[in-house]
């Protein structure tokens, strides 16, 4: 089920983290951090992040609260979700790393040296960031890969606490993160920014999604349905939010080439955004083609449909959900 509400937050958490990087990377106080150091130290990317967080949990709900779910089923599902998406991000990482190696030191041999086993299974399976090493030589948005999936793992076993204790389930895993910050702000115990990627520190955030779908009235979520001519645009931003998340990293080294070479800035940016739309874009419009319900069907032969209103793209408009 689609919700144009959700599209909208959903919509502004992608352009937070993009303006945060596009103003680290001009030195511009867009790119500033602010926060509690040592705890939630974080720019206008890292409120994108938690956003996207919240939401997770909060459209995982949505569309599983009231089923009963086959583990199994449910983190194929998921996973075919993400790692198509994932995997064409990669392939454009690898290519302007390539590029950018070579034309740094016209040397392609030393491209080789990050053919390691580390480095191999990091670029498979998204989990560099579990290996101290964020995300990797090639996609660094791709930390979020890992932490994002530990997320999917956790949710039927939050989500039925949540239902049964939801307010001592929110208050446990809030002590969970807090305590989890509190430490490794403090100690060194792991490598790799660890208060962005260890499931601890982000659990509070994923299951406040899920939180909020037990207490925020059914209405709201369709309340800004009515202003349907706006949803188109929000609905695209929203589709491509994802893969411009992983993409648009790696291209803002094409950015700062120009801007190096004292292109006019503005201009640079608004090529970067344009391209970065433009490849997100494509890679949504291959995602939107990959056969999930055939592949199910291979790996689960009695596997009927996807959970209702997962891939429908129109908004509803009764004030009554449906789950």
């Amino acid at each position: 089920m689609r919700f144009l509400l959700l599209d909208i937050i959903r919509s502004i958490a992608i352009v937070l983290v993009i303006a945060a990087h596009i103003g680290q990377a001009i030195e511009s106080p867009l790119g500033l951090f602010f926060g509690i150091k040592d705890f939630y130290f974080i720019s206008l990317g890292g409120i994108g992040v938690t956003i996207f967080l919240i939401l997770s949990g909060l459209t995982l709900e949505l569309n599983y609260g009231t089923k009963q779910i086959n583990f199994s089923r449910f983190m194929a599902k998921r996973l075919l979700r993400i790692l198509p998406v994932y995997y064409m991000s990669l392939i454009l990482g690898i290519g302007v790393f390539i590029g950018k190696h070579i034309y740094y030191t016209g040397d392609i041999s030393k491209i080789f040296l990050v053919s390691n086993p580390c480095n191999f299974v990091g670029t498979i399976t998204g989990f560099y960031a579990f290996m101290g090493l964020w995300g990797g030589p090639f996609l660094p948005t791709s930390w979020f890969i890992g932490l994002i999936i530990t997320m999917y793992v956790l949710y039927p076993t939050i989500s039925k606490s949540m239902r049964h204790h939801p307010n001592a389930t929110i208050f446990f895993l809030l002590i969970i993160s807090t305590f989890s910050r509190l430490i490794l702000g403090k100690y060194e115990l792991l490598a790799g920014r660890p208060l962005d990627w260890f499931p601890p520190c982000r659990v509070f955030e994923f299951s406040l999604g899920i939180y909020l779908v037990g207490v925020i009235k059914s209405s709201l979520w369709v309340s800004c349905n009515k202003y349907e001519r706006t949803g188109p645009i929000f609905r695209l931003i929203s589709g491509i939010s994802f893969p411009l998340f992983l993409v648009h990293y790696p291209l803002l080294h094409i950015m700062m080439y120009f801007v190096q070479n004292e292109f006019c800035t503005i201009l640079c940016i608004a090529i970067f955004v344009v391209i970065s739309v433009f490849i997100s874009w494509i890679i949504f419009s291959f995602d939107v083609r990959v056969p999930r319900k055939f592949v199910m069907g291979i790996l689960f032969r009695d596997e009927a449909n996807w959970p209702e209103g997962e891939r429908i793209i129109r908004y509803p408009k009764s004030s009554k959900l449906s789950c």
